[in-house]
């Protein structure tokens, strides 16, 4: 059945080829769509901080897959795209004058045109980390790699000028002092050590006053425990001494107390109160003699902490101490710079980084890694740690294996290339 169908095609063609060809020519023409125009060079954007092809290296070089095709096609940028990620590079290099690097953003990492590029310049990095520095073990290479940022703190900056502002006068130089004016220099004079001594006027300067002791703010929990420290302590209660104890046989031969008479009911606490007040008036006014002054009693912080914030007592306090300002040095009011980050949280990091790296290749941190042989050429762990590199700096992608896999096999056919070249060399000699 099949042969018979083909012998019939084979017997039509010759007679449909003609009919084909004038309805061909009865067809309007086809237009022609342009060439496609040639991909432009990559370029490194500094407004952006990225490389104009990142997205198209990271959907072709990064992992896991599915992520990278959500970084290639997605319409905004995902949040867990790292920084190096959009300047192809994914080990976060330094500029160093590396093939195919087109800049570097405003921290120093490079913006390669290529993550291949990146990935040579990787593998390199690490061969000079091992032959030239001798940093072998993981700890070493990472606290050059990603080295502490705890430093110095950062100067003031001087405020940019406004547009339009007036501009301050420029400063005249000061012409130097003779040394057979002022031996001691300018400062050293007479009259300027009177003038640091008084102000206008002549007056003498009042000395700072030096606080000596230790100030407990009334708010404070020292305070609320033990009082306000002003204040002297309270009387302690006097303390009853006990009576010996009588005899079993006290009283038993005498006769039984009378009854005693019922007491009169007690008077209400104002009743009290005012006739003590009447009593102490009466007695004053028969002796001559002024009442005595009401005693007030003292209230202790531990017994009431709320009459240590009391409004009175806060703004006298608060009128006590010190100027903040005066304590501080010049213009650091207005420094609004970045602190400088804390050693002991960076030190964490660097050992985190290091036992990422080192546990790729069943290490510990301060073991040797044997990334290089003695030859220079590569071992196997250079893969895995490479690997494991780049998932820190990347956090939730990192390079491919193809990637690292064709940057090492680079790296080794240029080591072989360089060896030939030195064997030719000697033997021509």
């Amino acid at each position: 059945m099949l042969l018979e169908t083909l012998l019939a095609l084979t017997t039509l063609m010759p007679r449909i080829e003609p009919a084909v060809d004038a309805a061909r020519a009865r067809l309007p023409a086809i237009p022609r769509t342009a060439e496609a125009a040639p991909t432009p060079p990559p370029s490194l954007s500094l407004v952006a901080r990225a490389v104009s092809n990142w997205r198209e290296q990271a959907g072709e070089n990064l992992a896991p897959g599915s992520l990278a095709f959500v970084v290639r096609h997605a319409a905004t940028e995902p949040g867990f795209v790292a920084r190096c990620v959009r300047l192809n590079n994914y080990w976060c290099i330094k500029q160093a004058g590396w093939s195919g690097e087109l800049g570097g953003d405003a921290e120093g990492h490079t913006g390669f045109a290529t993550a291949a590029d990146g990935a040579d310049a990787a593998a390199q990095l690490l061969r000079r980390y091992q032959r030239e520095y001798g940093r072998r073990s993981a700890l070493a290479i990472v606290r050059r790699w990603a080295p502490a940022e705890c430093g110095a703190l950062r100067p003031v900056a001087a405020a940019a000028p406004v547009r339009g502002a007036a501009k301050p006068p420029a400063r005249r130089p000061q012409a130097a002092v003779s040394q057979d004016v002022a031996p001691r220099g300018i400062g050293g004079t007479l009259r300027a050590r009177f003038l640091a001594r008084h102000g206008r006027g002549g007056v003498a300067r009042a000395a700072p006053v030096v606080a000596t002791g230790l100030r407990v703010q009334p708010w404070s929990a020292r305070a609320r425990l033990a009082g306000h420290p002003g204040r002297a302590p309270r009387a302690a209660p006097p303390v009853s001494v006990p009576k010996p104890a009588a005899d079993i046989a006290t009283g038993l031969a005498e006769a039984a107390p009378k009854s005693a008479p019922k007491s009169a009911p007690k008077a209400a606490p104002e009743t009290v109160l005012r006739t003590a007040l009447t009593s102490t008036g009466t007695a004053a006014a028969k002796t001559g003699s002024r009442p005595a002054a009401p005693v007030r009693a003292t209230v202790s912080g531990a017994v009431n902490p709320a009459a240590l914030l009391a409004p009175d007592r806060l703004t006298a306090e608060a009128a006590a101490l010190p100027s903040i300002a005066a304590s501080l040095p010049k213009g650091s009011l207005l420094d609004l710079s970045v602190p400088a980050p804390v050693c002991s949280s960076d030190e964490t990091r660097i050992r985190n980084y290091a036992a990422r790296i080192a546990g790729s290749v069943g290490l510990k941190p301060d073991d040797d890694l044997r990334l290089f042989g003695d030859d220079g050429r590569p071992t196997d762990r250079l893969l895995p740690v490479m690997l494991a590199m780049s998932s820190v700096e990347l956090g939730t992608l990192h390079a491919s294996r193809a990637l690292v896999r064709a940057a090492i096999e680079r790296l080794e056919a240029r080591i072989a290339g360089t060896a030939a070249a030195e064997k030719t060399r000697n033997s021509a000699l």
